[in-house]
């Protein structure tokens, strides 16, 4: 997609959200302040599909990563 041929969103964040992206360029010094916003979005998007895997009952040893994810 060419930059032309993108949406331009502009938001006015909460406070929050404000705080977060400060605290995220801190960690990502090297990123401009969009390449971090895109990488936070993307990030909580993957994050909200996540589904967290079953570890039924008490017995830690027998608990098992997904599938997708195992080494």
């Amino acid at each position: 997609m060419t930059k032309k041929d993108r949406a331009r969103i502009d938001y006015m964040p909460g406070q929050a959200a404000f705080d977060a992206l400060g605290i995220a360029g801190a960690m990502f010094p090297n990123m401009r302040p969009q390449a971090v916003l895109d990488k936070l979005v993307i990030t909580g998007l993957c994050a909200l599909r996540w589904k967290a895997p079953a570890l039924y009952g008490g017995d830690r040893d027998r608990w098992q990563l997904p599938k997708d994810i195992r080494p």
